[in-house]
């Protein structure tokens, strides 16, 4: 099957792209965080962090099944769950919903090649897949998961869930029990303005030795940025973006004549109005950080 070769860059566009809301509240508590507590916060346990994370992230949500991970470590951002993920997986074809973030399309045409295709057919034996929840095209669920997730199950297919947006959600019903989701990662660097200090957390299900692992055995992980997310989480609750913009969302959405989406940065065209915001799939996402930022 021809493959779509590269996703469209909407970066420079006033609505393109996906960006932390460099919101003034969030960018005092960083600069205070940071003169405060100076090189001290390079000396944070991550154990410390990790646990702090995992409680705060799933507070505004209804997630299921955190308890089937054994295994939690640090991680730079999610794009390093990624790059170890694949690694394991390379040998199997991978299976992506049309929209997906663009890393995952870029690493099906550098790295599967022709060993990758889209999510139009039922997954099969042999298969790998990986996927955003919120998903990165509409920041909502992704229609039909569920059978999807149960056929994984039956066929042996492993998962990754990227949770990237999540905190810039509430209120999800999220079932992570599932024995075929083998990682969850998650990060701060959209829900607040830190995406250069790389602050992220995996959870793994039958993954006992890799070497994210190892790093975290040996605290050789980025404890300067865990110390500063704790900070953060500390100050400002798992649902505090959203509660701040929801208004200015939903005023943004009706000038736009489009819908809110759950992730509180995005509205969502259903109708084609915007098609030059398209990703690839059925509906067309815009992205207000930026224009909030006053950088549109």
């Amino acid at each position: 099957m021809e493959q779509e070769k590269t996703l469209p860059n909407h970066k420079n566009k006033p609505y393109g792209g996906a960006w932390a809301i460099e919101d003034d509240t969030y960018i005092n508590a960083i600069d205070d965080i940071i003169t405060t507590n100076g090189e001290s916060l390079s000396n944070t346990v991550p154990g410390e962090f990790i646990d702090h994370y995992k409680q705060w992230f799933q507070s505004s949500h209804n997630i299921q099944g955190i308890s089937t991970f054994d295994k939690a470590t640090c991680s730079l951002g999610t794009t390093e769950t990624f790059d170890k993920f694949y690694m394991y997986n390379r040998n199997r074809r991978l299976r992506l919903f049309k929209g997906e973030y663009f890393y995952h399309q870029m690493v099906a045409r550098k790295l599967y090649k022709d060993n990758w295709a889209w999510m139009d057919n039922e997954i099969m034996r042999g298969d790998v897949l990986v996927f955003s929840l919120p998903f990165a095209d509409t920041g909502s669920y992704i229609h039909g998961l569920d059978k999807v997730l149960e056929q994984c199950d039956t066929l042996g297919v492993p998962v990754l869930i990227d949770m990237a947006y999540i905190n810039l959600a509430r209120g999800m019903q999220v079932d992570l029990s599932h024995d075929c989701i083998k990682v969850v990662t998650t990060s701060l660097s959209k829900v607040f303005p830190v995406q250069y200090h790389r602050i992220g957390m995996r959870l793994t299900k039958d993954i006992d030795d890799d070497l994210m692992i190892a790093y975290q055995q040996n605290n050789y992980v980025n404890r300067f940025g865990c110390g500063l997310g704790i900070e953060m989480m500390k100050r400002f609750g798992a649902d505090h973006t959203h509660r701040t913009y929801e208004a200015r969302q939903q005023q943004l959405c009706d000038d736009l004549g489009i819908e809110p989406s759950r992730c509180v940065i995005f509205g969502v065209d259903y109708s084609g109005k915007y098609q030059e915001y398209s990703r690839g799939g059925t509906t067309n996402r815009l992205c207000f950080s930026n224009v909030w930022n006053k950088k549109g």
